[in-house]
């Protein structure tokens, strides 16, 4: 089932992640399948694809594993900025 990714170590924003697991769910099996592998609901597959939000990512990681031979690493960046 999983597809070959084009652009392995790219860092993705929340957005692009979500295009991501959209796409493979798109190009391949039934949301209903993909859910029953991951042992959520269909309707859960359907919004984590289609939803950006913190709510989805990790569905959306779980997404994109399965249905890529990719393994996606979680980061998230902080920034501080100076009082002024």
């Amino acid at each position: 089932m999983p597809t070959s990714d084009p652009m392995p170590n790219s860092a993705l924003t929340y957005e692009e992640l979500k295009d991501k697991a959209h796409q493979l769910a798109k190009d391949g099996p039934t949301y209903e399948e993909i859910a029953e592998e991951l042992d959520v609901t269909k309707s859960a597959v359907a919004q984590a694809v289609t939803t950006v939000g913190p709510k989805f990512h990790r569905l959306q990681i779980r997404i994109v594993e399965l249905l890529s031979d990719v393994e996606v690493e979680r980061r998230e960046a902080f920034v501080l900025h100076p009082n002024d």
